[in-house]
């Protein structure tokens, strides 16, 4: 039996039947016959299958339509894309539809479905933002908030690092910051690396732990701090700034239609101040313990913070939370 490249046209040959001025149809090899059409006038490719009785068109898509008609005297499956920008894209889709119904004997409608299916198993995992992130989000957006608030929206994009590769998630003239926010009953939160809650240089580190729950009422959802967050950017230029670092925070436009749960404070934030006392894993506590971590490439650990004092913070700081925290009452 012939494998599926050997059955369809190849990439130039594709292109080529796109480029002719005359409608063509190109019966793929295999039975059933199924063909492989283009339509220059109609601005359309497709294929053409064979329909079983009773097999009935599903609804159309925004760019794929698929109908029951008559060709050489037979009724048909065809199924058409209409927009030409996706012509070369469609391709493998259409391949694949093919393959279903000559090789696993499939109806064309029964094909294209699962085709489709599987294709949204494929893509599912970016149109719904994971909970670990959302969560992360909501935090860094009401310490950015609180930020534009106290210093202004300058100093808000300047200190956001937000998915830039940087160790901590903010960096003020005089501090740098480490948000944390988890959706359980305890203080506890995920330290991601050795290198998380260690000091850059001389400049004193803050670790600002969030406790969130789920509101039937009230609180916000994160798009709604998204906007609130964009209506402080003054400009269009730091609207730009702001939408490119949310990008580099896993944030994608899409998710709005599944980032729907309403969020408040489960309590207050709590402000810690990272130095020797505080609980934590770093590079030259396992040097000064002789644990050689050279082939150690991944460290994750959980510090439950529940029942710690928390530190006075800075007086920037504490204006900083304090009207960043009004977002979700």
């Amino acid at each position: 039996m012939s494998t599926s490249a050997e059955r369809h046209l190849g990439t130039e040959s594709f292109a080529t039947y796109l480029r002719s001025p005359v409608p063509i149809d190109h019966p793929i090899p295999g039975t059933p016959r199924v063909i492989l059409f283009f339509d220059p006038h109609t601005r359309r490719i497709g294929l053409r299958g064979p329909a079983t009785p009773n097999e009935t068109p599903p609804a159309a898509l925004e760019n794929l339509t698929v109908r029951a008609v008559h060709h050489d005297g037979q009724r048909m499956i065809e199924i058409a894309v209409t927009d030409p920008r996706l012509f070369t894209d469609a391709y493998p889709l259409l391949c694949a539809v093919a393959d279903r119904v000559q090789l696993d004997r499939q109806t064309m409608t029964g094909a294209l479905a699962e085709t489709l299916r599987r294709l949204g198993h494929l893509l599912r995992s970016e149109e719904v933002l994971s909970p670990e992130t959302e969560t992360g989000l909501v935090g860094e957006l009401l310490v950015l908030t609180g930020i534009a608030h106290a210093l202004g929206p300058d100093a808000a994009l300047a200190s956001w690092k937000g998915g830039q590769a940087e160790e901590h998630d903010f960096g003020l003239p005089d501090h740098d910051i480490e948000v944390k926010t988890t959706l359980s009953e305890r203080r506890a939160h995920w330290i991601s690396s050795l290198t998380q809650l260690v000091e850059t240089g001389d400049r004193p580190l803050w670790l600002v732990s969030f406790q969130i729950t789920a509101a039937g009422s009230g609180g916000r959802t994160l798009p709604e701090l998204v906007a609130r967050a964009r209506a402080l950017m003054t400009s269009p230029a730091r609207r730009t700034e702001l939408d490119n670092l949310l990008l580099s925070a896993g944030w994608r436009e899409r998710y709005e239609a599944t980032c729907q749960r309403r969020w408040r404070l489960r309590t207050p934030a709590e402000v810690f101040r990272v130095n020797g006392s505080f609980p934590r894993l770093t590079p030259r506590l396992l040097a000064d313990a002789a644990i050689d971590a050279t082939y150690v490439t991944d460290i994750r650990y959980r510090l439950d913070l529940t029942g710690r004092t928390g530190d006075p913070p800075p007086p920037t700081l504490t204006e900083v939370l304090s009207k960043g925290q009004l977002e979700l009452q």
